[in-house]
């Protein structure tokens, strides 16, 4: 783990009971902190949503100025708010801001939360797409753009929302994890994203997801 996580990391994951890194997350945060595109397609148990949270606690580190730098994409409440409780539980050494934008909560109540100040913001795409369009979540700063369960998150009905969305970020870096490849993270992987690799991992090579 210190030869790929920051010390800080490290020691927070300790203290969780994590004594090693599972074989996704070696091979996906090295990648994460390079600022390359990413394309994982690995099983549930492999450690997709730890290697999301791992890598962009890497890449931000700290609160800084009002806007997002990383937006998440997931397909739904539970997924929302497994994530949100990652960020608090491995992430309590930063300052980082993260709010959620899922149906759960009235949308006046969520934007202005984002608006008024936010590091990261995991959401649903439906309502994410609805905050963007009330003007309240400004996505040029967004550094690092992640799906989670993009084959979940990216059906033919949700292609295009995903795609608007991803055009927001003047420059940014995409996250894409799916649990199996499809048409349409086929399709978004030749829209968006520069990936030369598509890295899978088998079934066995399990862990926290």
């Amino acid at each position: 783990m210190n030869k790929i996580l920051d010390h800080q990391l490290v020691e927070v994951l300790i203290r969780n009971g994590f004594t090693d890194l599972f074989e996704l997350e070696k091979i996906c945060i090295p990648r994460i902190k390079s600022g390359h595109d990413l394309l994982c397609v690995a099983h549930d148990g492999c450690g997709k949503t730890v290697s999301i949270v791992l890598g962009i606690l890497q890449r931000l580190k700290k609160s800084l100025n009002d806007t997002p730098r990383a937006l998440i994409i997931v397909p739904d409440i539970a997924r929302a708010t497994e994530m949100k409780n990652e960020f608090t539980r491995l992430g309590r050494y930063t300052d980082l801001r993260v709010h959620l934008a899922c149906e759960n909560e009235k949308i006046d109540d969520q934007k202005d939360r984002i608006y008024m100040g936010s590091d990261v913001v995991i959401g649903t795409t439906k309502r994410l797409n609805q905050i963007y369009s009330l003007y309240a979540l400004d996505l040029s700063g967004v550094k690092v753009f992640a799906i989670d369960d993009a084959d979940d998150v990216m059906k033919s009905m949700n292609l295009s929302q995903v795609i608007r969305l991803s055009q927001g970020p003047a420059k940014t870096q995409f996250l894409v994890f799916a649990g199996r490849m499809t048409e349409w993270v086929d399709r978004f992987a030749e829209k968006a994203m520069n990936v030369q690799e598509v890295i899978e991992i088998d079934e066995d090579a399990s862990g926290e997801d």
